[in-house]
């Protein structure tokens, strides 16, 4: 019988995580598997999505308890679900944290690792957990009470400064809100947010598109209008993407690293099939090709898309020159604007991953080039907050491209927070979304 203890699922899907999953693909697939109430689902995402984010920190409390102890991953994990809620959860008392903890501990292991278990948690109630503040190193210090690996501290504080950073480690171990993009071809915000008002009371306006609508959580993709294509979930600065390329209805537009199509979906809604508009999308996997054309067709814009699978530095390899009015590319990259929902990225990524992705994001632009119209423009965009991944490919990319020059980003409204204009940066702590990068160049002959 599949356990129903959201304790006991958070262990066993936080071990996953540890060994290559994506937590928030892992977590709706476990909430699908498993017929929750609603008080579980949210205990389940909370000790979650809280111990990755906190996982650095977590271990700091445990290493006085456990010491070089070799326990195996899922002790450990469940360890750190039981620190967590004893640090982070104020309205969980310790009696069920313990009961609840040896009890799986139990069940998943024996008796012997259960009382293992019981005499850590115990220990830590006599002692308490030990201070960070004593870490001598600043820089260590400020990676314990972040979480967040050194590399990533003394990278943004070389880029950003010391008060920028702070401020971004603080909101990305917030937790995330829930934010989506109406489709302007079904409905209006206005009625949306109407018909969403009595299972979401608080579903407020986007500060930073207006086609975005924001929740501090509930499950929005499980409403009859999500279903019938009225919207789709998308971060707020993600949404800033398809406006930037001024997308006219007759256009021709490439989407060259597109799955699982927010974005293609989004300049679909500004092109008119009449008037021979049309998105082709490229994914590298064909298995996301397919996540393409379904987005597409929930949201009722299949007739304006079309997708197949390639490598975008394929591109000029199979399009003719001068074949499309506008391009994006959303480039693969480190992640790192996106910790906030994915906390797991900031422990997986290592120096080197922005010097190699880098050369690939370089690569893409050089490969679509050609195949833009001269006036065209062409979009670069990233879900990163670094230099290497962001202004450096696009001015790398001008270095070998004289014929292209770079512009404003164009935005539905005002962006007053952005940063390093002409291209336009939004950090996690700007607007709490993702961080996220887009520059816009245009061809000049």
């Amino acid at each position: 019988m599949k356990s129903n203890n959201p304790r006991d699922l958070a262990v066993t899907l936080l071990a996953r995580v540890e060994q290559g999953d994506y937590s928030n693909l892992a977590l709706d697939a476990m909430l699908k598997q498993h017929n929750l109430s609603g008080r579980d689902a949210a205990l389940l995402t909370n000790i979650v999505y809280g111990v990755i984010q906190h996982r650095m920190t977590l271990d700091f409390d445990l290493e006085p308890f456990i010491g070089d102890k070799k326990l195996n991953l899922w002790v450990k994990v469940l360890l750190r679900t039981a620190v967590y809620q004893m640090v982070y959860l104020d309205k969980v008392p310790n009696r069920a944290i313990f009961f609840e903890t040896t009890e799986i501990a139990k069940k998943r292991g024996h008796v012997g690792i259960a009382k293992l278990v019981t005499a850590v948690l115990r220990a830590i109630e006599r002692k308490g957990i030990p201070d960070p503040e004593t870490i001598a190193d600043p820089i260590e210090r400020l990676s314990i009470m972040s979480s967040t690996p050194t590399w990533i501290i003394e990278k943004l504080i070389d880029q950003l400064g010391e008060t920028k950073t702070r401020l971004i480690l603080d909101e990305i171990n917030q937790p995330a809100h829930a934010s989506l993009r109406v489709n302007t071809t079904q409905t209006t915000r206005d009625v949306l947010q109407h018909e969403l008002a009595a299972d979401f009371e608080d579903l407020a306006v986007s500060p930073l598109t207006p086609v975005g609508l924001i929740a501090p959580g509930g499950h929005l993709a499980g409403t009859p209008q999500f279903a019938t294509g009225e919207y789709t979930m998308q971060d707020e600065s993600s949404m800033l993407v398809a406006p930037s390329l001024d997308v006219q209805p007759s256009d021709q537009v490439l989407d060259a690293c597109a799955a699982p199509g927010g974005k293609t979906t989004h300049i679909a809604e500004f092109i008119d099939p009449a008037q021979g508009g049309h998105v082709t999308a490229l994914d590298l996997h064909p298995h996301k090709v397919k996540l393409i054309m379904q987005n597409a067709a929930r949201l009722k814009l299949a007739n304006r898309v079309s997708a197949q699978a390639m490598d975008a530095r394929q591109v000029a390899d199979t399009f003719a020159p001068d074949s499309f009015d506008k391009i994006l590319v959303d480039a693969p990259c480190s992640g790192l604007g996106l910790i906030r929902r994915k906390p797991e990225i900031k422990y997986q990524k290592q120096p080197e991953d922005l010097g190699n992705l880098h050369n690939i994001q370089v690569a893409i632009l050089d490969a679509v080039a050609p195949t833009l119209k001269i006036g065209g423009r062409l979009t670069y965009s990233t879900c990163t907050i670094v230099q290497e991944e962001n202004q450096d490919t696009v001015e790398a990319f001008l270095a070998t491209h004289p014929n292209f020059k770079q512009v404003t980003v164009n935005t539905l409204a005002p962006v007053t927070q952005a940063h390093n204009a002409p291209a336009l940066q939004i950090y996690p702590d700007d607007y709490g979304t993702d961080g996220f990068f887009i520059a816009c160049l245009e061809r000049i002959e």
